[in-house]
């Protein structure tokens, strides 16, 4: 019997040592991130006044495609999110395809991602547009990308290809008014972006993460003159470049936790 007691306690010290050895691995976790768009410190609403630079903007769409998302860690590794190709936008209902198919309106500025490697992060890495391999083959799907929400184009090079980024609306200076479309798209303006998050994250299955994007498009517009060119595509390669800088500056975040 002394001995049986003896064996019991030694199994349970045997096993309480290899509870305190093992190490629990948290299950991979995820985070959202947020697109607040702004017009300088107000935010962004669609039909409605604002000054910008001095003159008079109102607003009838803003739509871009975040895509290649990526989060990377404190010691610089970088999990790439799979099929990451997202439309932010916050437009009215679009006719699209010579007016046979109606986009609808759209308010979206959220993008929810999961199965993030558990971890500490400290920035993140995504791109304005739609790199070459889909840009140039709209018969490709991944993601969100689909010819039917009206980010597609004929016009500007010999095949179809995506709009990277589309505003539009009306600019007044003084009793000069206009209507304005500006876009960006040609695979030699697709840009990438890297942000710093102000504090580091902890991801992992017990605990949602968040990060607030704030996107200014007082500095999308920053030394883009609509009133002479209210019209902005391929046309005008130097102002579509420019345009597409400007987004790359847009971005800042205001808050991870």
């Amino acid at each position: 019997m002394k001995k049986i007691l003896i064996a019991i306690l030694s199994l349970s010290a045997l096993l309480t040592a290899c509870k305190k050895d093992t190490k629990i691995i948290d299950a991979p976790g995820e985070t959202t991130i947020k697109f607040d768009s702004k017009a300088g410190a107000s935010e962004f609403e669609l039909n409605k006044e604002f000054t910008i630079n001095n003159r008079t903007y109102s607003f009838n769409k803003l739509r871009y495609w975040v895509s290649n998302l990526k989060l990377i860690d404190t010691k610089g590794n970088k999990f790439s999110v799979p099929d990451s190709y997202y439309l932010i936008e916050e437009t009215g209902a679009l006719a699209i395809q010579d007016g046979n198919y109606t986009y609808p309106a759209t308010k979206r500025e959220d993008i929810k991602v999961t199965g993030i490697p558990n971890g500490d992060y400290a920035s993140i890495e995504f791109s304005i547009g739609i790199e070459q391999k889909y840009n140039d083959n709209l018969s490709l799907q991944v993601g969100e990308l689909s010819q039917l929400n009206g980010m597609t184009n004929i016009s500007w090079m010999w095949h179809t290809s995506y709009i990277f980024t589309a505003i539009g609306g009306t600019v007044k200076d003084g009793t000069n008014s206009k209507t304005i479309k500006a876009e960006t798209g040609l695979n030699t303006n697709y840009k990438t972006v890297t942000l710093n998050l102000p504090v580091n994250i902890k991801v992992g299955s017990q605990t949602p993460t968040s990060v607030l994007i704030n996107v200014d498009v007082a500095k999308i517009l920053d030394g883009i003159d609509l009133i002479s060119t209210p019209t902005i595509g391929a046309g005008q390669a130097g102002l579509m470049s420019q345009l597409a800088d400007n987004y790359t500056k847009a971005f800042s975040i205001v808050s991870a936790q």
